[in-house]
């Protein structure tokens, strides 16, 4: 029956369907008063549809009453804790003031989400030309007074320094930044909303204006007096009855043999590429490749396989810095890609290396001597 709550009101018949077809079930919701029964109807008792709506947060009402409300409970919980004298009566206060903060945040963003969604639905789905601007006026001025609580608020948590000084509660402080946080959000939205509205107000006095002049056209017709009181005829005549149509673009495809044999054909359709701003150039012929080109060419890169070095390693009696030094490498290399090669294969080995301990120099660079278990 929530679901169907749009109804309002439900036949008995309907009621009895809905609550699984069990009249004594509907009976005693009526007895305990969750349902009104009138008549040969039933309807949802008002204080459990609010209550469902608020828990289920599917109100539509914008209600800046609500808001305000808010407000003043805030006013009322900081005077009384500034004048408590109890500690503990003091922190509840406290803590209400917290809550209601974080409500007034949450209202807010909510009318103003309903806001938005009423002023769609008002343009694009109520009929009545008159009635949708009645109905756009009064979210605009739901609006504005929105706009008007969040900067009372605001002035409020302003203006309380005293009292925010005195609870020092860093949630308190958390959610007055939220709250905050929440105005600015729901400011910005208001700001597009107010945009919106004025434009879709406008175009409802531009459509009506149209329509109030078709309608008087079409009377005009119809009493056959069109061409004599109206100067409809001139103003067709200086129309483009074709300005409605797309415009036709005709493909016009050359031959390659064409383009190939005329020099003048090619440089027409240069000219129209510059005019259009089209920079892409024609693609040329590549030259041929030489002979040279086409030979073989072998670049030998100085590169190193560390596996191989270690298992050549692994064979030897010699420490790991002078095998590499005397390994064969094919190619010249420094000390210094001696030495990178050495602490590549002591991190590539760890348990594989027996450290002595002992250390030795070769030209400035000092090694530990390492030896293959």
């Amino acid at each position: 029956m929530f679901e169907k709550r749009k109804l309002m009101k439900f036949p008995t018949a309907l009621a009895i369907e809905l609550t699984g077809g069990n009249e004594a079930r509907l009976r005693k919701l009526i007895d305990y008063g969750v349902l009104v029964e009138t008549g040969n109807s039933v309807e949802i008792e008002s204080d459990y549809l609010n209550f469902f709506e608020e828990v289920l947060d599917v109100n539509e009402e914008i209600s800046v009453l609500s808001v305000q409300e808010c407000i003043n409970t805030l006013k009322e919980y900081i005077g009384y804790y500034l004048k408590e004298t109890n500690e503990a009566r003091k922190e509840g206060y406290q803590n209400s003031v917290r809550q209601i903060l974080r409500k007034t945040g949450f209202r807010t963003l909510k009318n103003v989400v309903d806001l938005k969604r009423k002023m769609d639905e008002t343009y694009k789905q109520e009929p009545n030309y008159a009635i949708k601007k009645d109905k756009l006026k009064n979210l605009d001025e739901k609006s504005h007074s929105i706009r008007s609580m969040i900067k009372e608020c605001e002035k409020l948590m302003d203006n309380e320094q005293a009292f925010f000084i005195m609870a020092n509660d860093p949630h308190m402080a958390m959610t007055c930044s939220d709250v905050r946080h929440d105005f600015v959000e729901a400011y910005h939205a208001l700001m597009e909303i107010d945009r919106q509205i004025i434009i879709y107000i406008n175009q409802i006095d531009k459509q009506n204006q149209l329509y109030k002049k078709i309608r008087k056209l079409k009377y005009l017709q119809d009493q056959l007096l069109i061409k004599t009181s109206t100067n409809i005829l001139q103003v067709l005549q200086e129309k483009n009855p074709l300005w409605m149509e797309s415009r036709q673009y005709s493909k016009i495809r050359l031959s390659l043999d064409m383009l190939r044999g005329n020099d003048q054909i090619v440089n027409i359709m240069r000219r129209i590429a510059e005019r259009n701003g089209i920079q892409k150039t024609a693609r040329t012929e590549a030259e041929p490749l030489t002979d040279e080109d086409l030979q073989a060419h072998v670049r030998q890169l100085k590169a190193v396989d560390p596996e191989e070095v270690w298992n050549a390693f692994v064979a030897s009696n010699y420490n790991l810095f002078d095998f590499i030094l005397r390994y064969d490498y094919k190619s010249e290399r420094s000390i210094e890609d001696h030495a990178a090669l050495f602490c590549q294969l002591v991190i590539l080995h760890p348990d594989d290396c027996r450290m002595t301990g002992e250390m030795a120099t070769y030209q400035n660079i000092e090694y530990p001597i390492v030896y293959a278990k």
